[in-house]
């Protein structure tokens, strides 16, 4: 970890611009990044770069946002001389096919027995997790934001980067290793990085299951197979009633029931205190429809105990101002529970409210912004029409009962009064 001697907090345009220069000139930095809900909605707040001589470099973007344009800030991110970590790449090579996600403190303890993260990291995650949702956005930095900050760029030290650049080379990866970085980098903001993604692992993942089917007798369990790469391929095939055979879709639901006992067990100790290990439990209403009647039944209590916790953070963690933007999607999946019968229904906390009036707003701007850019081969099923008419009504804000009105008009001049509204 870095000294606080070693860390410098740059919230100067003119400095900043001193930096970026000085930075340019390395072969080799590391960067992570903070924010709220961070990715193509969520605000970045804070970016960290730390170099070989262990100097931390901490960009406060929200107490300065010309620092990513003005300041020249984006230039680093933009160059393709640092490298990021090349470990999923090297796994690929030895064999593995769906490498799993590991801790940054643990990929560089494989490539360095220098590397120390710092892993203690358990406190401040509970801080935003459960009582404050926009910590990265509050000022000043305190100390236990500083030391969390600088300490991932600090375990990225020269070491892991060299043997890891050794083996690429080696093994001659490095082209695919840029084409991948590229696409990493891009997958939160451009959509084609993020189909160029799904499609190469959907590839893969079928690939194994056709594997799984000549490998295994019919008789075997999801709990019988240990290979790591069939069990990623089983979590992440979609589960499909008519296209999967019957033995994969047994081995799916396997799957499915592992998944739920695990957050159930999860559930069992934690309590009320509950960590989420994913961005989204959306899955579960999904398990809904599945067929086998225990799954349903175990996902709807694990969604509705879920769904409980998520709101009363939220409550803890937000206020009536929140913008929808900062929270993130498991906590609007926990949205969609609510039911408002009126605009300043009493009976909702008026933090959910506020937010559950300003997600149903960006979902009808996110139509309305299909329709301008499809045109006519933009499609939208009965359920998702009668939702829009719905939000006509007095019941919903002004704001949102025009843009539901003006949608459906626009609709009704596209295609023709009837083909939505018959």
């Amino acid at each position: 970890m870095a000294s606080s001697n070693n860390v410098e907090i740059i919230t100067e345009t003119d400095r900043c611009l001193r930096i970026v220069e000085h930075l340019s000139k390395f072969d080799f930095i590391a960067l992570d990044a903070e924010g709220i809900n961070l990715g193509k909605e969520g605000p970045l707040t804070l970016l960290q770069i730390g170099t070989v001589d262990a100097k931390v470099y901490l960009f406060d973007i929200a107490t300065n946002k010309d620092l990513f344009r003005k300041g020249k800030l984006e230039d680093i991110l933009q160059s393709d001389k640092q490298v990021k970590v090349a470990h999923i790449i090297i796994e690929e090579h030895k064999g593995r096919r769906i490498p799993a996600a590991m801790k940054l403190s643990d990929v560089c303890n494989m490539y360095s027995d220098k590397a120390k993260p710092l892993d203690q990291k358990d406190i401040l995650k509970m801080k935003w997790t459960k009582e404050d949702g926009e910590l990265w956005a509050r000022r000043p930095l305190t100390t236990e934001m500083i030391e969390y900050a600088s300490n991932d760029v600090t375990a990225l030290i020269l070491s892991v980067y060299l043997n890891q650049k050794r083996i690429l080379e080696k093994k001659k990866l490095l082209t695919e290793y840029e084409e991948r970085v590229q696409d990493e980098i891009n997958y939160y903001i451009d959509e084609a990085a993020s189909q160029r993604k799904q499609t190469r692992i959907n590839g893969i993942v079928e690939s194994v299951l056709q594997d799984i089917e000549k490998k295994y007798g019919k008789d075997t369990t999801f709990h019988d197979i240990t290979n790591e790469d069939e069990i990623k391929a089983i979590q992440k095939a979609r589960y499909d009633n008519e296209l999967m055979t019957p033995f994969i879709k047994q081995l799916k639901v396997g799957s499915i029931k592992a998944r739920l006992k695990e957050i159930s067990d999860q559930l069992s100790t934690e309590g009320n205190n509950f960590i989420p290990k994913g961005q989204s439990y959306g899955y579960l209403r999904a398990y809904q429809y599945i067929s086998d009647r225990d799954i349903q039944t175990e996902a709807k209590r694990l969604q509705k105990a879920l769904d409980t916790i998520f709101l009363a953070d939220m409550i803890n963690k937000y206020n009536e101002t929140t913008n929808i933007n900062v929270i993130v999607p498991y906590e609007k999946d926990a949205l969609k529970s609510i039911r408002p019968k009126s605009k300043h229904d009493t009976k909702i906390n008026p933090v959910h409210l506020s937010l559950y009036w300003q997600m149903l707003e960006k979902e009808i701007d996110s139509e309305m912004e299909q329709l301008e850019i499809e045109g006519m081969r933009y499609n939208i099923s009965p359920g998702k029409y009668k939702w829009l008419k719905n939000n006509c009504s007095d019941n919903v804000p002004d704001g949102i009962q025009m843009k539901a009105k003006r949608h459906i008009l626009n609709l009704d001049k596209m295609f023709g009064k009837g083909k939505y509204s018959a």
